[in-house]
């Protein structure tokens, strides 16, 4: 699949998405890879999705271009969390990305653990976002802005999942002396 392989769909248009990755009619599998993967941030942009679990992409690799981007890459990976979204959510979604000027909307097959079970993963049609190749080129090199760093990372610790966003230090053991 290439990054040429988007989601051709204007923001009011769901038949072209609605057999590759919906799980129904009205639903569809989202992957989250950077600040979406906090909590607090998916609440506040898309509060009725629903975490279904941990996800990997693999054969793309995550690019720091001011903000989390994807791009193909033999061998390489991504990790994140999949979320069961509407489509008044996903239109919602839409918009805060910047699809379609700043991001595209990507069809990708994510390995998951649904429901829990790290031992089982399923291979599962999903959608996410990679910028425009105008994005990129004017994003390029850009470093993340601390606040979306923390997100990123503090996303990445809830979940388990390797932080690949630095910002966070590893939280220490305390010795506690009681008091007496």
């Amino acid at each position: 699949m290439k990054i040429a392989d988007e989601c051709k769909r204007p923001t009011w248009n769901w038949s072209a998405c609605e057999g590759s990755f919906a799980t129904s009619p009205d639903t569809f599998l989202y992957f989250a890879y950077g600040s979406n993967m906090n909590p607090e941030q998916i609440r506040r942009r898309i509060p009725e999705a629903r975490a279904v679990g941990r996800a990997t992409l693999k054969g793309w690799r995550l690019v720091e271009r001011l903000y989390a981007d994807i791009e193909r890459s033999r061998g390489s990976r991504v990790e994140g969390v999949l979320y069961l979204v509407t489509k008044t959510e996903l239109h919602r979604l839409d918009l805060y990305e910047g699809y379609p000027s700043v991001y595209n909307c990507v069809k990708v097959i994510v390995h998951a653990e649904l429901m829990g079970s790290r031992a089982i993963r399923y291979r599962v049609p999903a959608f996410t976002y990679a910028m425009t190749p105008e994005t990129r080129k004017l994003r390029e090199g850009k470093p993340y802005p601390d606040g979306y760093r923390i997100t990123c990372a503090t996303g990445a610790r809830y979940w388990g999942l390797p932080n690949a966003f630095g910002a966070l230090k590893p939280i220490e053991k305390r010795r506690w002396v009681a008091m007496k």
